[in-house]
């Protein structure tokens, strides 16, 4: 029996030595020094044999902007990741890819492209939590479910306004605990009663990173909640339990 692959699209960062890894074996390098729970880390993944493409030219500034040689090397790096059953990006602005209208078997752009999911599960408002709401809504201003998204972003938060840099993967002022602090502080708000996510029946997390803190986000919203690690978990057979490398009840700074 075939074994199930998870391939993964990275973003265009300078701490990325090699275009191209795979870790198809436990304990395989990595191709950063994040720790579990980051998807550059394999062992986030666990029991499933992960394949890394970088994206080079999709610098985070460039592919937030919709910068069309961004997209153009998500292709490329999809293309190299062809042979995976699963192919899944580190950043939800891959989103972007989605406007070219190509076709793009087995592949998640971005926690986005559970929307449609997220529609069947409520006829009430999508919650969208993400990095930026200015940015994201602008991505989504021609999505077909627009009318029903109520956008929230972190921008504000700090640690938050750094992650869409190109220098972020260097740390750039943020550390786990301050990126826990800030969603906590944006739901304290927003899900008391009156805020913007109240009354949403879904939440999707744009952002690859708000993985790291679905359980954090759980103590919040009664809504399910849709990402594309749980997806890409789920969908490979490994499940998402406290096995599981994103938010597996660690404590903070853990």
């Amino acid at each position: 029996m075939t074994a199930r692959t998870l391939g993964v699209i990275l973003c265009d960062l300078d701490s990325y030595a090699v275009d191209d890894i795979d870790c198809v074996v436990p304990g395989a390098p990595a191709i950063s020094a994040n720790p579990v729970g980051f998807f550059e880390n394999p062992a986030s993944w666990p029991g499933i044999p992960v394949s890394y493409a970088v994206a080079r030219g999709a610098r985070v500034e460039r592919l937030v902007a919709g910068d069309p040689a961004a997209i153009d090397a998500f292709w490329r790096a999809r293309e190299r990741l062809a042979h995976c059953s699963l192919i899944i990006t580190d950043c939800g602005f891959f989103y972007y890819a989605r406007q070219s209208g190509l076709p793009a078997a087995n592949t998640l752009t971005s926690s986005l492209d559970l929307l449609p999911i997220a529609a069947t599960l409520t006829s009430g408002r999508i919650g969208v939590l993400t990095v930026s709401a200015p940015l994201a809504a602008r991505m989504l201003a021609s999505d077909p479910l627009s009318p029903r998204l109520t956008i929230v972003g972190l921008e504000d938060q700090p640690g938050w306004d750094g992650i869409l840099t190109d220098d972020h993967a260097y740390g750039n002022g943020w550390d786990l605990d301050t990126l826990r602090a800030g969603v906590e502080a944006v739901l304290e708000r927003e899900c008391a009663p009156g805020g913007r996510l109240a009354e949403v029946g879904a939440l999707v997390l744009e952002c690859t990173l708000l993985p790291e803190f679905r359980r954090t986000i759980a103590q919040y919203t009664a809504a399910p909640i849709l990402d594309i690690a749980s997806f890409a978990l789920s969908a490979l057979g490994a499940g998402f339990d406290a096995g599981a490398g994103f938010d597996a009840g660690r404590q903070p700074g853990s």
